[in-house]
């Protein structure tokens, strides 16, 4: 079987992808609360956007009106294809000025179904020193899921480089866990972090079942990533944006698998908007991350991102 991305949360879903075993399956999201006939055809307006859904995914991007609307005719047709797989999306429309290039921690909100960013002094956000690293502290109970950036200096053009990135881990704790068993399939350890990027311009050819030309917006790096086995610990990771092999996208397809992959994995390497780090494990790669045992209070992730 090859390995899955994300969660599977609902049975009904469950038992669709055991069905699918032999061919890659999605790798990323969840159920949000936006009906799609509500989006505003504003085209001056930009928004930000949570998509979700029930194969585990749950996603954040930016967007202007064209792209929303075709991400709502996507989850139109996910929700239309009889396989079990639902989609909803939240938009909130922006207010350019409010908008920030910060290193964001994304959190699983309390029902586990979409992502909530860590944006308020009283929320523990993440801190970025002038030597450019960042750091962030692990909630008790809490999964984390993202931490990103849409630094113009680290976005954009992306096709030709590298990305490394020096982790660390130190405090209390004895190990780490994701969950819906994203360890390995089955349990939910190893957990692990990788590289991740987004990119809304490169919709491609849907690939897969259900069909969503967004699958190919979002990658991640595979099978590249830092395993969390310690609750101290410290390496590097690195991967290429040239090797369309070291990616896989929404749908766990890897960059180079098809001509149609191919295009959209080169689009998005050109359009990053936003890059970073997911947390998950070796199976599926955004189920978020908690600390073991999941009430300490005092374990800090460290990240020096590089390119």
């Amino acid at each position: 079987m090859q390995k899955r991305h994300l969660a599977v949360l609902l049975l009904p879903v469950i038992g669709y992808w055991g069905a699918a075993c032999g061919r890659d399956v999605p790798t990323e999201a969840r159920p949000g609360r936006m009906a799609t006939d509500a989006i505003s055809t504003d085209l001056s307006q930009s928004y930000q956007v949570i998509l979700s859904c029930t194969d585990g995914h749950s996603v954040i991007l930016w967007v202007d009106s064209a792209t929303l609307t075709s991400l709502a005719a996507d989850v139109d047709a996910i929700n239309a294809s009889g396989t079990g797989v639902s989609c909803t999306l939240e938009s909130t429309a922006l207010d350019p000025s409010s908008q920030t290039t910060d290193w964001t921690v994304y959190d699983y909100n309390p029902s586990n179904n979409a992502l909530a960013p860590r944006n308020a002094p009283n929320k523990m956000p993440a801190t970025t020193t002038s030597d450019g690293t960042t750091t962030f502290e692990f909630l008790p109970g809490k999964f984390t899921a993202l931490l990103t950036t849409t630094d113009r200096s680290l976005t954009g053009d992306l096709s030709a480089k590298t990305l490394m990135d020096v982790i660390s881990v130190s405090g209390s704790a004895t190990g780490f866990m994701t969950q819906h068993g994203g360890g390995d399939c089955v349990g939910n350890t190893p957990a692990a972090v990788r590289f991740y990027f987004v990119s809304p311009s490169a919709s491609g050819s849907s690939v897969g079942s259900p069909p969503a030309g967004f699958y190919t917006q979002f990658w991640w790096s595979n099978p590249v990533n830092f395993p969390l086995t310690s609750g101290n610990q410290s390496g590097t990771i690195m991967a290429s944006l040239s090797d369309p092999n070291e990616w896989s996208d929404w749908n766990g397809q890897r960059g180079g698998s098809s001509p149609e992959v191919m295009e959209a994995f080169l689009e998005a390497t050109h359009k990053v908007q936003t890059v970073g780090l997911s947390f998950g494990g070796e199976c599926f790669f955004e189920t978020g991350v908690t600390t073991d045992p999941s009430s300490t209070t005092d374990e800090m992730f460290s990240s020096t991102f590089t390119e």
